[in-house]
């Protein structure tokens, strides 16, 4: 249970970073390509719900195989 909450909580924080930087870098191109601000207005905050239901779903499939 602890692996899963350390599981989902790096997650959240990666998808936050992930969220911040790839909206950065998609109103940077907009701006370039169009001329004016383009981008999806939540995407920090949206991108690590995402990332976390990801994180709980891949942990709860994925078991590790034990050392014979």
């Amino acid at each position: 249970m602890k692996n899963k909450a350390v599981t989902v909580l790096i997650a959240i924080v990666g998808g936050f970073v992930g969220g911040f930087i790839l909206s950065e870098l998609i109103g940077l191109l907009g701006f370039l390509l169009f001329g004016k601000a383009v981008g999806v207005k939540y995407l920090p905050i949206i991108l690590p719900i995402i990332c976390a239901v990801v994180a709980l779903i891949f942990t709860s499939i994925w078991k590790p195989r034990k050392a014979s």
